[in-house]
């Protein structure tokens, strides 16, 4: 005999057994138990120890990698959401059968808010189940009768088991009828949606129409909680806090764009995975894309720019075997979006009078710092300086592509960026929020700009005038909205006016808003005022935090406070960061501690390295030039240093 699909559908088996010399069909009908008080024994479906559960194997998303020894998943802030969510297990916890779900957009931080919820249940000895084997509706299915008390019942991505048609409400109706089953109380039956499935699974229809979800509208009315896509101001505070002893959760503060520090969390891993396992085409313009950040460049970048500066990118070979569509695939693939709707890259919105021409491409801020971290010692290629030219408009990208050209030794291109940029007007049509880089005076430089921006002056005045009056939280408020449009610099201001005042969790998000709408300095001086006060590890957080944003002048700064102070070892590891993030001073100070030490092979090595970079050529050093010091033997012809003899040790 053996058990047909349909079995699993009915609760239990059904055979087909062929008897008699006519072979007749005979079908056997196995039913499922019913729980407590029934004479039959169905097996239970597998149902773990919570204490024994891994949340990763519940779904919850894996989060951005922390240092080692860090746990899995960063420290957790409850939010609204988690106070609802904590009510409804309690009530299970006291005796009451209970359903919830919730209901929020991908990465929002629902599968996370389940697992928290569950925790306090673990002392009690309740046990999980998660039916997903063979299909998640089948199990759901086949182990729903058999669910024993103080079980929570696990429906991650609840439309799995509740839309589909037929089966979908015949799951509903056997919840239903859990829930109100007393002998089996209690039960904790918890589940997550996005918005458009629950409209799906509880929206009325039309009179005409048959209702194929009628047992899911009838369980699911009235038991879901909303989790909002970010994080509220309120949240945000406690954030701070957790962040200053969990490095991801401030990596997210750093990164994350509207408060949506979930979705940063949740959709860095899979972006990586991405960019590791993109097509030659598509890390080409990646590639691209990152260099043109770190060196400068706003965060729209025109296509143009990056199809032609892609191909040097490539080696001959390979850019040959492409097919003529390379660009617009690669494309499609960066702008594919992963978890919380995050992409690689994204096509900015056109205005209905621009060309296909104009399409602007911006990069994933986290890609931005990605880029910044992996890339810092490498330099574009020819293809990258010669699509600057001929496709970049803005003066403000072809100056600082000057600027970074001739600290690389392309002297050549930084001769033709500075006169294309010398060509190039300050002011351009729909600039927005990019004025900031006009500086301060950029009222008085020119009575053209946008009517807007008036507006952005009077706030920054009234932000100023409430700071005076005490009044930091109408300062911050005022401040905020002269931020989102083109005048960061006063948020900044008003956030050390925070500091000042001790209110210095304020202060850090106002510090982070600022940076993240393009005054990033704050984050160098918080991080000073922190080392004034001896908060040293936050000192180093700020400080990092800056150099996140190019500002890596912070972390020497506070390399050599504690050399001066005598903390060597403290001035050591500050350099090592600072040379992470490819600060030119650097190298050349770890090679001179090594030296110091006495371990000149490998000072050899980094003076070596910071030669090669073209760091060791930088006129801002704070001690000695490492050459006079390690090489006083002379340079060779071909610009390396001589190798001395030390102490009969050949370097």
């Amino acid at each position: 005999m053996q058990a047909s699909k349909e079995s699993v559908a009915a609760g239990g088996d059904i055979g087909s057994a062929i008897t008699g010399d006519h072979n007749t069909v005979t079908h056997v009908y196995v039913l499922p138990s019913a729980q407590p008080g029934s004479g039959t024994t169905q097996e239970a479906p597998i149902a773990r120890l919570i204490s024994e559960c891994h949340p990763l194997d519940l779904e919850v998303h894996h989060a951005i990698r922390g240092a080692s020894g860090s746990s899995e998943l960063p420290a957790y802030v409850p939010r609204e959401h988690d106070v609802h969510l904590r009510r409804v297990a309690d009530a299970a916890r006291g005796g009451r059968s209970q359903l919830c779900v919730l209901v929020g957009e991908s990465s929002s931080g629902k599968t996370r808010a389940c697992w928290e919820a569950i925790q306090p249940l673990a002392a009690g000895g309740w046990r999980l189940w998660h039916p997903f084997d063979p299909t998640r509706a089948e199990a759901a299915l086949s182990g729903l009768a058999a669910v024993g008390p103080k079980t929570v019942v696990w429906l991650n991505e609840a439309q799995h088991y509740l839309a589909p048609l037929q089966v979908g409400d015949r799951i509903a109706a056997a919840l239903r009828t859990l829930l109100t089953d007393t002998e089996r109380a209690p039960i904790l039956v918890v589940g997550t949606l996005w918005p458009e499935h629950w409209d799906r699974l509880t929206s009325l229809p039309a009179r005409s129409e048959h209702d194929p979800h009628e047992q899911s509208r009838l369980l699911l009315t009235g038991r879901q909680v909303h989790v909002p896509g970010a994080f509220a101001e309120h949240d945000l505070i406690a954030l701070r806090r957790a962040a200053e002893t969990d490095e991801r959760l401030a990596q997210a503060l750093a990164g994350a764009a509207d408060g949506r520090i979930t979705q940063f969390l949740a959709g860095v891993p899979a972006l990586l995975d991405r960019h590791r396992h993109a097509s030659a085409g598509a890390r080409a313009v990646l590639d691209a894309a990152m260099d043109a950040r770190r060196l400068g460049c706003g965060p729209d970048l025109p296509a143009t720019f990056l199809e032609e500066a892609a191909i040097g990118y490539l080696s001959p070979s390979v850019f040959q075997s492409l097919d003529d569509s390379w660009f617009e695939s690669a494309l499609v693939y960066t702008e594919r979006p992963v978890h919380g709707n995050a992409a690689l890259m994204q096509c900015t919105r056109r205005t209905a009078d621009s060309h296909r021409s104009d399409r602007r491409l911006r990069l994933a801020d986290y890609m931005e710092q990605h880029g910044r971290r992996t890339r810092s010692l490498l330099c574009p290629p020819s293809s990258f300086w010669d699509a600057a030219l001929q496709h970049l408009s803005r003066r403000a990208d072809v100056s600082a592509l000057a600027s970074a050209s001739s600290a690389r030794w392309r002297l050549r291109y930084a001769s033709l960026l500075e006169e294309r940029a010398r060509q190039l007007p300050w002011a351009e049509p729909n600039i927005g929020p990019d004025l900031q880089v006009r500086g301060p005076d950029w009222l008085d430089q020119d009575a053209n700009w946008p009517a807007e921006h008036l507006t952005c002056r009077a706030l920054t005045d009234l932000a100023f005038t409430a700071a005076a009056a005490l009044d930091f939280e109408e300062a911050a408020a005022l401040a905020l909205q002269a931020a989102e449009c083109c005048q960061p610099d006063a948020l900044a201001e008003i956030a050390l006016q925070h500091e000042e005042a001790g209110l210095t969790i304020e202060a850090s998000d106002l510090a982070h808003r600022a940076a993240a709408n393009g005054a990033p300095a704050c984050l160098s001086h918080l991080a000073m005022v922190r080392e004034d006060k001896a908060l040293f590890d936050q000192a180093e957080h700020y400080a990092r935090e800056a150099a996140e944003y190019g500002l890596t002048e912070t972390l020497a700064d506070l390399a050599v406070r504690r050399e001066a102070a005598g903390n060597r070892e403290s001035a050591e590891v500050l350099w090592e960061d600072a040379a992470r993030y490819g600060h030119p001073e650097a190298l050349a100070n770890i090679a001179r501690f090594q030296y110091e030490a006495h371990d000149i092979d490998g000072a050899a090595r980094t003076a070596r390295e910071a030669l090669d970079r073209g760091d060791a050529a930088s006129p801002h050093y704070r001690h000695e030039p490492l050459w006079v010091r390690l090489w006083p033997h002379g340079i060779e012809p071909d610009g390396t240093p001589s190798l001395p003899t030390h102490h009969g040790q050949s370097w």
